[in-house]
């Protein structure tokens, strides 16, 4: 099931691009719904471009010279998949994966969903939730590509929803029999130290993040909502030597090599 009902604006200084005669309805559907202006080609001018292409849909960013799209089938996604290490992998058992237990999971920050992708293809059901329309069209366009291949159907189909909200709002309406077992948080607001550090497409998200109209740090108040309402836990990811996020201490902590999960058990 998809919702979209954006929860924040597009950008001013993202344009859309679409050479493709096939897909140049959506494109136009797209921006004029988000108030956007639309070229059939490339205008350096814009900042982010959201492009079209014939096989997938990119964001582009024009100073980078590199664009991102969602890949929930191949790449760096699919090698951990299968060699990650399972359920006995930090994110899994931060979840509470184990033996008899395979909880629901609401991933509040969506994202570009691969940490929410390894939790479907270990058979946990996944209510995606991301409040950014141009990464909710991302997502949407890698999870149709996802579906032509057999491979990936299986772990697709447990993405039991997917949502264009904003978190704190969705869970406030959320009747008491939809509320998941566990609310995964991955927030990622642009940290403009170190930048050249960030990984290129985190790099894209981050522009993407720092000139959305209404764009905040308001991780502390997700994790206060979500803590009210997930029904067994609240996971928090962190970078490994960052604080947690501000609010109750964490109930325990799971780490790999660059990475925390924080846990806040709520039942």
């Amino acid at each position: 099931m998809v919702d979209s009902t954006p929860a924040v604006q597009s950008p001013k200084h993202l344009c859309i691009v679409c050479d493709n005669a096939a897909r140049l309805a959506e494109a136009v559907s797209f921006a004029g719904k988000q108030g956007l202006p639309l070229y059939r080609e490339n205008n350096s001018a814009f900042a982010l471009q959201l492009r079209y292409h014939d096989d997938r849909i990119e964001l582009f960013d024009t100073a980078l010279d590199t664009g991102v799209h969602v890949d929930l089938v191949g790449g760096a996604l699919a090698h951990r998949r299968q060699y990650g290490g399972g359920r006995g992998q930090p994110i899994a058992r931060a979840v509470g994966l184990k033996h008899g237990a395979t909880p629901t999971v609401l991933d509040a920050t969506a994202g570009l969903a691969r940490d929410a992708c390894i939790l479907a293809g270990l058979g946990c059901s996944i209510t995606l939730v991301e409040r950014s329309p141009v990464l909710f069209a991302l997502l949407c366009d890698g999870i149709q590509r996802g579906l032509l291949e057999q491979s990936s159907t299986g772990m697709l189909c447990n993405i039991m929803n997917l949502v264009n909200a904003d978190a704190r709002l969705y869970l406030a309406h959320a009747s008491d029999e939809a509320l998941p077992e566990v609310i995964y948080l991955d927030p990622m607001y642009p940290e403009r130290k170190k930048s050249a550090l960030v990984k290129k497409d985190m790099q894209i998200l981050q522009r993407l993040l720092m000139e959305t109209p209404a764009a905040s740090d308001d991780s502390a108040d997700l994790l206060r909502v979500a803590l009210a309402h997930a029904r067994k836990r609240v996971v928090v990811k962190r970078p490994i030597h960052a604080r947690a996020l501000a609010g109750p201490a964490p109930t325990t902590s799971i780490s790999s090599r660059k990475t925390r999960y924080d846990v806040y058990l709520t039942s």
